[in-house]
């Protein structure tokens, strides 16, 4: 039986983060910043980044993300499982991050602002992987994705201006790492413009903006959720609202959409 959902204190209605996936989908999370110093509802501290990935391993397998880029599309799994995404392209995801994954047997998906790679600063929300790092996350298993070229809100700017975004950050990713991580692609902010301008396979994940639908019936809005900064002593309590979603009855799968 589903729980209740748990409510983080101080955070909107609309960016709770209790609603995970749809029955018997991969519960996605998603992250921007590991680092001890920055302040964001999705950064956390190495420690906590840890910590909470622990809770939530309790609970979930990891999925391999290899299973994102399957002949036929993505299939449900046959036991709850968690698929961790970062966006953005930050350096800590690579100097924090890392390891932390590494030893806990966790490969994920780095969505990345293809045209921001490189840029370096002395302030972590103004520093980027660069794309030898991103190719030595690629080698130890973690697909790089595309999450446009410089982070614009694409439901607030020209169709035209979006689909340079979109199609360009997608190129770039293809021209470095084949056309499988190609059809992978978040969107900045979670806003999903009425015309994504994506191709047909590709799969378009969102945020808690996003509505929890079967990955078929929706795959270019796929919902993900987050661990909330600050507020880990709500973790147990979404760790388990999750698990308990994920058992119940699953939503029919809609054929044809892979």
């Amino acid at each position: 039986m589903t729980t209740a959902p748990p409510l983080v204190p101080g955070i909107p209605a609309e960016y709770q983060p209790a609603t995970g996936s749809a029955p018997g989908w991969p519960l996605v999370l998603y992250f921007h910043h590991v680092h001890p110093d920055v302040r964001h509802y999705t950064a956390l501290s190495p420690e906590e980044f840890e910590r909470g990935l622990e809770q939530v391993l309790e609970r979930f397998d990891p999925y391999d993300p290899a299973d994102l880029l399957a002949d036929g599309g993505p299939r449900r799994p046959e036991r709850p499982t968690v698929l961790v995404t970062f966006d953005d392209g930050y350096r800590d995801n690579a100097t924090h991050a890392r390891d932390i994954l590494d030893r806990l047997g966790v490969r994920a998906v780095f969505f990345v602002c293809t045209g921001l790679l490189g840029q370096r600063s002395t302030r972590p929300r103004e520093d980027f992987l660069t794309y030898q790092a991103c190719d030595r996350l690629a080698g130890e298993g973690h697909l790089i994705g595309a999450h446009t070229r410089t982070h614009p809100h694409l439901d607030r700017i020209p169709a035209t201006e979006g689909r340079v975004q979109t199609r360009g950050s997608l190129d770039d990713i293809r021209e470095r790492y084949g056309p499988g991580p190609a059809r992978l692609f978040a969107y900045p902010y979670g806003g999903v413009p009425v015309q994504p301008h994506l191709p047909e396979d590709v799969l378009a994940f969102g945020t808690v903006r996003s509505p929890a639908s079967p990955w078929t019936a929706d795959p270019q809005q796929i919902r993900r959720t987050y661990l909330p900064s600050g507020a880990a002593d709500t973790w147990a309590a979404l760790v388990h609202h999750w698990c308990s979603a994920w058992d119940g009855p699953a939503t029919p799968a809609v054929a044809g959409q892979f």
